[in-house]
């Protein structure tokens, strides 16, 4: 637990450094986004031989992923959707042969 509080310390950290300058994602997107999130990490749990753990970026806490969204620039929530999804792209060939 004390692992998981701190990558999501540094989830925030991380985005506040970036400044007023980046935009936020509209409150909108994020609900999708933190929803996207939590069937992602499902889904990684499902499949044999993916990482099955939880951390900042694999969780089923929609608060989590919601609060991150909300104050991180557009761009970082959508790489951060975009790693996630490639990452269960991976896992899911190497298990099932197929994406």
């Amino acid at each position: 637990m004390l692992k998981f509080l701190c990558a999501v310390a540094a989830v925030f950290v991380a985005s506040s450094m970036l400044g007023p300058a980046a935009h936020a994602a509209d409150p909108g997107y994020c609900a999708h986004y933190a929803s996207q999130a939590i069937w992602q990490f499902n889904r990684n749990r499902s499949i044999p031989g993916c990482f099955h753990g939880a951390d900042g970026r694999w969780n089923a806490n929609y608060d989590v992923h919601y609060g991150w969204c909300i104050s991180a620039p557009y761009e970082a929530v959508r790489a951060e959707d975009a790693y996630r999804g490639e990452r269960l792209h991976e896992c899911s060939f190497r298990a099932y042969g197929h994406g």
